[in-house]
């Protein structure tokens, strides 16, 4: 499945976790089947939760949540059960998602944190002002919205500007658990445009916590709204905050194909 060109593999699983190697090779876009990152979708019963959730990325480090990969399994749980309410157990709490009447899906990514530890950065300092000062990215607004993220404010996206500086962050070592980094140009009031590179799979086309995470840096900063349309190559994102500061994410989930795959041949690739 996919959520704007972002893509998952999505396994239902009930046993181990495959090895780091296998989770590599699955991922593997000329050697395996090719992905961003890959989702172990546990179901469970008796539970509040309908689900748990495992997720990988593609190089095989662990990530915490993946907005886009959440609508993707509210897509799939509203198929299977016709119920438009999924709740979804991850590493860093519960996520509610809807399935809309217009086939989109919300997730209910909750509330952001901005204290130093819980980013985490490898020291105390002014989380909203990390004070970068490279050729293209500057000064850098960091939080946690179920994964760490750094935002930047640009004048114009540029993909291999951002590439080159986004080697210079990770190089800094402030961020002891690494982290997503976005680069924002704003619109309007109410429209940006964003560019992720994820930490474990590079730049996407489309992050959902990516986007929340650039809402909220510039809300912060005066310079959007509560509402806020978010452009990104795969497509299109509207992101809310709400009055309690929820953040609420609505875009679209496709899927792509089922199969199977015996992960025995994957073993020695």
């Amino acid at each position: 499945m996919h959520g704007l060109g972002n893509d998952f593999l999505i396994f239902p699983w009930s046993e181990e976790l495959p090895q780091k190697n296998i989770i590599k090779a699955l991922s593997s876009r000329t050697k395996g089947i090719g992905c961003d990152l890959i989702v172990f979708l546990i179901k469970l019963e008796k539970n509040i939760a309908n689900y748990k959730t495992h997720f990988f990325n593609n190089d095989g480090t662990r990530a915490e949540i993946c907005g886009n990969a959440l609508r993707c399994i509210g897509k799939l749980h509203y198929e299977e059960f016709s119920s438009k309410n999924c709740l979804i157990e991850t590493d860093v709490g519960l996520i509610d998602v809807e399935f809309n009447s217009d086939s989109t899906l919300s997730v209910d990514i909750g509330s952001p944190k901005y204290k130093w530890k819980d980013i985490p950065l490898i020291r105390e300092m002014d989380s909203s002002n990390l004070g970068f000062d490279f050729s293209y990215l500057k000064n850098g607004f960091a939080l946690n919205i179920g994964n760490p993220h750094l935002v930047f404010v640009v004048d114009k996206i540029d993909k291999n500007k951002f590439t080159e500086d986004s080697l210079k962050v990770r190089n800094s070592k402030f961020f002891p658990q690494g982290v997503n980094i976005n680069i924002v140009e704003v619109l309007k009031k109410n429209e940006i445009s964003v560019l992720t590179n994820e930490r474990g799979a590079g730049i996407t086309e489309a992050c959902g916590t990516g986007a929340c995470a650039s809402v909220i840096a510039t809300n912060k900063m005066q310079l959007v709204e509560n509402k806020v349309l978010v452009r990104m190559p795969g497509g299109l994102l509207k992101v809310e905050i709400t009055s309690d500061e929820h953040i609420f994410m609505t875009g679209d989930a496709t899927k792509v194909f089922e199969g199977k795959i015996n992960f025995e041949d994957l073993r020695n690739v």
